[in-house]
């Protein structure tokens, strides 16, 4: 479980299965910061790997900062978080092992090759995949033992299945094929079967959170968003569980290397930012105008839909093996207040009740003229006044359908009439 002592963790970027992993890096940690080391392969091509930071140049780079476990922001984004680093820290308290012994370097082995992205981490230390059942209404049922504090006897399964996920809602990775049949291989998708990810709810869900999120999802899409492919899995009772198609697995085989925000940024999830950093970020980072803009859409839609979760790991930027950085779907979309009722993300040093007069003056300054920004304003709007229709179609209770409908107008009465 844990490297020799001064042993450097390689990295490997591995764009295409059928094809050996590119080198990219060696890693070592010196008085708690990471040195990363680019490989000859990165030094040659030039692949703006870290998005932002760290160019591909010689020689040694420090990290940064220590409050991202003291690596690279684009590192840290590999380590698991939330669910994630429950179900490893289950999985290893089994094995004898202690995850708060290991570290940075030994976690991110423990990551290998199963992680979000086309980063590969070498030596892979993880223990062998164990899964004992795909049945999800069993493994949402052990998956709400396990955040109440209690044993489950599917630890092991659910710490495979997860991957390295980060977030606070428990999910799993699966691969689905054309009939629609669940796979597990390795940790990763059998061939044939495209990569997914399927949620379960958190304790302090709604218990219609699968249905909530699928309408969102639609909302979102006839909102102008861009969202990756998703579905609503029947349940044997009750709500169904959303599944969402994996954007970092283009199709069986391929990946792309996967960026956050916050990686990019180097900024931890839980600290507030705001969305003219977001924009400032996403058009250095894929230097598309209308990446741009699909940004600027989001913060909208984020803003009138009550989604308030929008911290910086809730945005991702995507790299082909070329190097090309485009904006990454948009993902975890849902009706939520946010911490003390406030956006992580504030529009121009508002994040209670962001405004009109607020989101054109952001606009403004990203070449967005008032014109276009109430175009945005406007298609947003009506793809949410659909809302009851959206929530109908994926069977969100009728109270939760109510209760968002208010938080709905809420916003919208403070957006459209407060200065």
């Amino acid at each position: 479980m844990r490297l020799k002592p001064g042993e450097p963790l390689t990295i490997n970027l591995i764009f295409d299965e059928d094809q050996p992993p590119m080198p990219a890096a060696r890693l070592a940690m010196a008085q708690g910061l990471a040195q990363l080391e680019w490989s000859p392969t990165i030094l040659t091509s030039k692949l703006p790997i870290s998005g932002l930071n760290y160019p591909p140049e010689p020689g040694l780079h420090g990290a940064r900062r220590r409050d991202l476990e003291g690596l690279h922001g684009f590192i840290a984004d590999s380590l698991p978080d939330a669910w994630g680093s429950l179900v490893a820290r289950r999985r290893l308290a089994k094995l004898g092992v202690r995850i708060d012994d290991l570290s940075p370097l030994d976690r991110l082995a423990l990551v290998g090759r199963h992680g979000r992205g086309a980063m590969a981490f070498v030596p892979e230390t993880a223990p062998a995949a164990e899964v004992e059942t795909l049945d999800l209404d069993i493994l949402a049922t052990e998956a709400a033992a396990i955040l109440a504090g209690d044993e489950s006897a599917l630890a092991t399964t659910l710490a495979t299945l997860a991957n390295g996920s980060g977030g606070a809602r428990p999910k799993i990775h699966v691969g689905f094929d054309p009939s629609g049949a669940i796979s597990l291989a390795e940790g990763e998708a059998a061939p044939g079967h495209t990569a997914w990810i399927v949620k379960f709810a958190a304790p302090n869900d709604q218990p219609d959170i699968g249905p909530i999120e699928a309408a969102y999802a639609d909302m979102a899409k006839a909102a102008g968003l861009e969202v990756s492919e998703h579905r609503l899995l029947k349940a044997k009772s009750g709500p169904g569980y959303f599944a969402t198609r994996r954007f970092d697995r283009p199709e069986p085989g391929r990946r792309f290397h996967m960026l956050s925000l916050g990686g990019a940024i180097e900024s931890p999830w839980m600290q507030p930012s705001s969305y003219d950093l977001f924009l400032r970020a996403t058009l250095t980072i894929t230097r598309h105008a209308g990446d741009l803009a699909a940004a600027f859409r989001r913060m909208i839609f984020n803003i009138l839909a009550s989604n308030r979760d929008d911290h910086v790991r809730q945005h991702s930027y995507l790299m082909d093996p070329t190097g090309v950085w485009r904006l990454a779907p948009a993902y975890d979309l849902t009706y939520s207040t946010g911490p003390g009722g406030e956006h992580y993300l504030d529009v121009e040093g508002e994040g209670r009740r962001p405004t009109r007069t607020h989101v054109r003056a952001l606009g403004k300054r990203h070449g967005f003229d008032k014109a276009a920004v109430d175009q945005i304003i406007d298609e947003v709007a009506t793809a949410l006044a659909g809302w009851p229709g959206f929530a109908d179609a994926a069977g969100v209770t009728a109270l939760s359908k109510a209760d968002i409908a208010g938080g709905h107008a809420d916003v919208a009465r403070s957006f459209f009439t407060l200065p």
